[in-house]
């Protein structure tokens, strides 16, 4: 997640969550021609819908226990043949999102509000506490989604609440990751990620060209070139492991005045798959009088991108601020253009209340909107069938 990119300053302002979506609605399928085989997913709506306001409310508890417990509740095993095809999507555009934990209630609850599953989902790893998990992917790819694992070397924990020093994990320098210093921990994944062997995509320490993360060049001891080699180094370990199934994400933040030039930070085209990029809509306390349009907020970026690589891009953060009320156009007209963008590969939305409430259901006009625009048949379905019946 960005703490400085265009139109988003290093802090945000809390908004107050307007009055909650009516998420009763009748029960709605939606189907999937790459899916053979496969079961209903089924999603209860609990009575009077989900409080989607209340962040408290996004727990897991299909047994009684919160879903940090990787084996609860893993449904059978799917066919994965709605993945052939990657990394371009032939058959539509990617249609992601980021939650907070990856919890399924918080997977039910974007899926009920948007009117269908999205085909990518995108959890976080941090190098210090995560180690690898089979629901980082099992469960994903069991909804019908390809994983998607923001694959951060630091501590999280650790995250300082001063901004310039946010950056200062000793530990995680990128010489130290050179050096062979989590050698065990990067190919214990490496390993995993092979055994298993199904498309998954790792977007590995994001957002280098800030100054708000361990790896950024210029940071935490970090010299000019390191960032390359690091990639190379980790890249290339997984492929000693034979871990030809995961597809590797660079993924810049959007360019800034002062940020670090993206050209030289870039691995080659031998080590990256997707060109990713993050972008938001939002000012902090600065009230916005308007909105960006895609190209004011992304355009400058995919220039840049273009004269590196014509790998696909996709953005792999966005989302926007309800502070001055422009948050359902801005929906509307983003999601158009990038559907509408035969460079970009798709999107994956951040929905997670943090710096302010990102989520599609902030609001009302929000959550329409997004769903509105989810009915584009230009997005790639999802792999399995999804239902919505009311609980007993």
């Amino acid at each position: 997640m960005a703490i400085a990119a265009v139109l988003l300053a290093t802090s945000m302002v809390a908004i107050a969550v307007r009055p909650e979506v009516d998420l009763t609605e009748p029960a709605f399928t939606v189907t999937s021609p790459r899916l053979v085989g496969a079961d209903p997913i089924i999603i209860e709506v609990p009575e009077g819908g989900f409080a989607l306001g209340d962040p408290s409310s996004d727990t897991d508890d299909t047994d009684g226990t919160d879903s940090e417990d990787p084996n609860l509740a893993l449904p059978a095993v799917y066919d994965y043949e709605f993945l052939d095809g990657f990394p371009n999507f032939p058959e539509g555009k990617v249609f992601g999102v980021n939650t907070s934990r990856g919890l399924d209630t918080e997977l039910d609850k974007f899926a009920v509000s948007a009117g269908r599953l999205p085909n990518l989902i995108q959890v976080t790893a941090g190098w210090e506490g995560d180690n690898y998990q089979p629901w980082f992917t099992e469960r994903i790819a069991n909804r019908g989604a390809m994983p998607l694992i923001s694959w951060e070397p630091w501590d999280a924990a650790q995250e300082s609440t001063i901004d310039q020093q946010r950056s200062e994990q000793p530990k995680y320098s990128l010489k130290k990751i050179i050096a062979g210093e989590f050698d065990d921990y990067i190919d214990d994944w490496a390993d995993n990620l092979a055994e298993w062997n199904e498309p998954v995509a790792l977007r590995f320490a994001h957002e280098m060209n800030g100054y708000w993360y361990p790896w950024a060049e210029g940071r935490n001891g970090n010299a000019e070139g390191d960032y390359v080699d690091a990639w190379r180094y980790v890249h290339d370990r997984f492929t000693a492991a034979g871990a030809d199934n995961v597809l590797w994400v660079w993924s810049p933040n959007v360019t800034y005045e002062g940020s670090t030039p993206i050209s030289p930070l870039y691995p080659g085209d031998d080590y990256v798959d997707w060109i990713g990029m993050v972008g938001y809509f939002g000012h902090g306390d600065v009230e916005p009088v308007a909105y960006p349009t895609f190209d004011q907020l992304f355009g400058n970026t995919l220039e840049q991108l273009d004269e590196i690589s014509s790998k696909p891009v996709l953005i792999t953060e966005t989302g926007a601020t309800e502070r001055g009320g422009f948050k359902a156009e801005w929906i509307e007209h983003t999601l158009e253009e990038i559907a509408s963008n035969d460079r970009v590969l798709g999107f994956i939305w951040f929905d997670v209340d943090k710096e302010t409430d990102w989520r599609v259901t902030s609001s009302p006009e929000s959550a329409e909107a997004f769903r509105e625009a989810a009915t584009d048949p230009r997005w790639a379905p999802a792999g399995p069938v999804i239902q919505t019946v009311e609980a007993d």
